[in-house]
């Protein structure tokens, strides 16, 4: 599967990592770009654009439900 990682590093920057699941891998930073220019410009550059790719935060924290069900 097609999947772009991305994160913010310590210097602001924001990082695209892009696996085409066959082995195949691309790391790019940009700076003083918004998240969606930086996102539309990595993907003209390699030649990435119109193709479904899935799009993961590596550092989100996952969505968790921490009330109690009553019964």
């Amino acid at each position: 599967m097609k999947t772009i990682f991305y994160y913010y590093n310590r210097y602001a920057g924001l990082v695209f990592r892009y696996s085409d699941g066959n082995g195949g891998h691309i790391e790019q930073c940009y700076m003083f770009y918004s998240f969606r220019d930086a996102l539309q410009k990595f993907r003209k550059e390699f030649g990435l654009q119109r193709k479904h790719i899935r799009l993961v935060d590596l550092y989100k924290e996952p969505l968790t439900c921490s009330t109690k069900s009553k019964k």
